[in-house]
């Protein structure tokens, strides 16, 4: 899977900002695993700007689940969108940031799901912005290169910087105690039982 960043000039863009339909529009539809309820219909637009990216996600899920209140708590286990970024190939790790629909956010860095460093960044530097209805739920956040460049090597030319034009990546909608448990990818996750955590599936972001 492949997906091309637009860019944009502002540095910070509203969640209603005229800028996202520059953005090209991702699907979240790969279900490859049996015994699980359809997810809901989501997509995703990421935006490169000056110094940072924006991520926007959208999901027509019902019955929205929204109990985990403490960051990097189990929010997967909520109505839950997700996207994991592994911005330098010079470096093997990625961060994934989950978000519920109270704008909660778990974000972990490490190379696999058992190597995971909780980052506990003040949320400020994030701009969560989730509007939540029982069957609509919109969300934006905003990924500073600055906070990119602390966490992972070869941070100059992380995230679509100046020197990389590409970076691995994947979006997941879940909801593993919502009254209907879904797990759905961006790319494709080819194993046999649920896992976001393997990077080898991770699509392709262009800048």
């Amino acid at each position: 899977m492949e997906y091309i960043v637009a860019r944009t000039e502002v540095i910070n863009p509203d969640i209603n900002s005229p800028e996202w339909d520059k953005a090209e529009t991702g699907v979240i539809d790969k279900e490859r695993w049996s015994g699980l309820c359809k997810a809901p219909n989501t997509t995703f637009k990421v935006l490169r700007g000056p110094e940072g990216i924006s991520v926007l996600m959208h999901t027509d899920e019902t019955h929205l689940r929204a109990e985990h209140t403490e960051e990097n708590g189990e929010i997967c286990e909520d109505s839950c969108m997700e996207f994991f970024l592994k911005p330098s190939p010079w470096d093997s790790r990625y961060i994934n940031f989950e978000v519920n629909p109270k704008g909660v956010m778990h974000i972990g860095l490490g190379k696999d799901r058992f190597d995971r460093v909780l980052q506990y960044e003040d949320r400020k530097t994030f701009d969560v912005v989730s509007v939540a209805n029982e069957g609509d739920w919109t969300l934006k956040y905003y990924i500073p290169d600055s906070f990119l460049k602390r966490v992972f090597d070869g941070a100059e030319k992380a995230a679509g910087g100046n020197t990389a034009t590409v970076a691995r990546a994947n979006f997941y909608k879940c909801g593993d105690l919502t009254d209907h448990p879904h797990l759905a990818a961006w790319s494709e996750v080819e194993v046999a039982e649920g896992d976001f955590h393997l990077s080898d599936f991770f699509g392709t972001l262009r800048f």
